[in-house]
């Protein structure tokens, strides 16, 4: 895993800015398919739930297309963003980014979040397996990481 910032140029003057953000991601892959995980560095997303915001990102696309296009992604690429869980239960929330969708879920995804939520303390391992739940824009997951 490895950890890279990137700054941002967007100056467009829309609702939802990340321009001057220094956006920290970190490299993950589960078996690999890349799917790195945006841990800080994007401020709120707007919705009032994780599909809305979801749906936010899919339509504004300035971030999907701001990590995923050249010279920092391509077709070969996912990116997860980490936000904070609306639903309580949940230790932490992401969204997922490909180069053609934002899926409300996705297998490889989940365990890259999980990693990087894990390995960088967002989540803090306290016992040999760790259970937890993760939120998504399609709904709960559920966790056990050894």
């Amino acid at each position: 895993m490895m950890s890279s910032s990137s700054k941002s140029n967007a100056t467009d003057g829309s609702e939802h800015n990340f321009e001057n953000n220094t956006i920290r991601i970190v490299n993950c892959h589960a078996e690999g398919e890349c799917g790195d995980v945006i841990v800080s560095g994007i401020s709120d997303i707007p919705g009032d739930t994780l599909w809305e915001k979801s749906r936010y990102i899919a339509k504004d696309n300035r971030l999907r297309n701001y990590v995923l296009q050249e010279p920092r992604g391509g077709v070969f690429r996912h990116v997860n963003l980490l936000i904070k869980p609306i639903n309580p239960d949940a230790a932490v929330a992401f969204i997922i980014m490909e180069p053609e969708d934002t899926p409300p879920m996705s297998g490889s995804n989940s365990i890259c979040v999980a990693t990087v939520a894990l390995e960088t303390g967002i989540v803090p391992i306290t016992s040999d397996i760790m259970n937890f739940k993760m939120e998504s824009p399609g709904g709960l997951v559920d966790v056990t990481a050894k």
